[in-house]
């Protein structure tokens, strides 16, 4: 009998909007934490922004439409706003051009907001 292992499970990311809402809000029911949707006043009228999750009110999260709501591997939840988003996919794309640049034994470059723990290499006169 042959077996394959299971991949690792990996955290989810969707971006928060009206079309994803329920899915995101189902997900969350799945994992038992309450959620429902944020309300706030838009142009005098009392309108939908994003989905609050978590009922303890020191635990509770916002994610507004644009968000980026993360589910964990161990089953939390995070968010992020799209201004958190950018700087973490580019501290994700300087680590890629980090290891990139680490391939050559010889580099002596180092990549500014380098997310890795990696000592910059010295320079070599």
């Amino acid at each position: 009998m042959t077996t394959i292992d299971r991949p690792a499970q990996t955290t989810t990311e969707w971006q928060l909007s009206r079309d994803n809402l329920n899915q995101i809000d189902d997900q969350l029911d799945r994992d038992g934490i309450y959620a429902k949707g944020y309300w706030e006043t838009v142009d005098g009228q009392l309108t939908v922004t994003g989905l609050r999750i978590g009922s303890s009110y020191a635990d509770r999260l916002i994610a507004k439409f644009g968000d980026t709501v993360i589910r964990r591997t161990n089953g939390t939840y995070a968010v992020r706003t799209p201004a958190e988003q950018a700087a973490y996919h580019q501290g994700q794309l300087a680590e890629q051009l980090h290891q990139y640049l680490d391939l050559d034994a010889d580099s002596v470059y180092t990549v500014p907001g380098c997310i890795c723990a990696c000592p910059p290499k010295a320079a070599t006169a």
